[in-house]
């Protein structure tokens, strides 16, 4: 008997049938989908202060060109409506300076408006959480927020506690508006590196400060964005939520 001989499709002829199921369709790699999803999905919120003796962790690093800021190498907004555009790709702080000697109360946060690409909350710094008890309480101050004898700043229920020194890392453009009503505060913005980040929050009790640095950025688009922004730019950007969808 011959031996049976397995046919082969030729250029025309159908192919032979098989009792095997057809191999299921590659599925295609979900990398870039999942990247392009995980942004946005980690919005700040309520924190606890880490351990004053705490070093920070290595900040991860990410591209930078440079920032343009609309207020120069230094924006000061000490009045509501204040506000500044910053387009690029790179590092911004954003100092607080909050006076509730001057006018204490509800503090209603700045907002982030016309976002366009991402912004990240990557770093906090300046020696201290603005909650963080002074040293003789200058000037009534118990804390960066305020004292008994001068009245206190007060933050909207569930939003996360600044320091004195918050880092911000833009890759596109974003609006920063100071919505000041009720108590009285101030932010000076400015451009800045990842060097100089780092050499803020490796300052720690050592060097006099109260606490050392929180680093929060992940190195992937699920670090931190914070509270206060959107995509939108409405007539009030005190209207912005608090819980942020970009």
């Amino acid at each position: 008997p011959r031996a049976a001989v397995t046919p082969t499709a030729t250029a025309g002829s159908a192919p032979p049938r098989t009792s095997a199921p057809p191999a299921p369709a590659p599925k295609s790699s979900p990398t870039a989908t999942e990247k392009t999803d995980q942004y946005g999905t980690v919005v700040d919120a309520v924190d606890r202060a880490p351990d004053p003796n705490a070093r920070p962790a290595a900040l991860p690093r990410r591209p930078e060109s440079g920032i343009t800021s609309t207020g120069g190498p230094k924006a000061v907004m000490q009045h509501r409506g204040d506000r500044v555009t910053l387009t690029g790709r790179g590092y911004v702080l954003v100092r607080w300076q909050i006076s509730p000697g001057s006018r204490p109360g509800a503090l209603v946060m700045p907002s982030w408006t016309g976002l366009r690409g991402r912004l990240f909350h990557v770093a906090s710094g300046g020696s201290r959480r603005m909650d963080d008890p002074l040293p003789g309480a200058p000037n009534g101050y118990a804390t960066g927020m305020g004292g008994p004898d001068i009245g206190h700043a007060v933050l909207p229920p569930g939003t996360q506690q600044m320091w004195q020194n918050e880092y911000f890392y833009v890759d596109g453009t974003v609006t920063l508006t100071q919505n000041e009503r009720g108590c009285d505060y101030g932010l000076t913005v400015f451009p800045t590196n990842r060097d100089a980040v780092v050499e803020d929050i490796d300052q720690g009790p050592p060097q006099g400060a109260i606490r050392y640095g929180l680093v929060r950025d992940t190195g992937t688009d699920g670090a931190p964005v914070p509270q206060y922004v959107t995509r939108a730019t409405p007539a009030d950007p005190a209207t912005v939520p608090q819980r942020s969808r970009v």
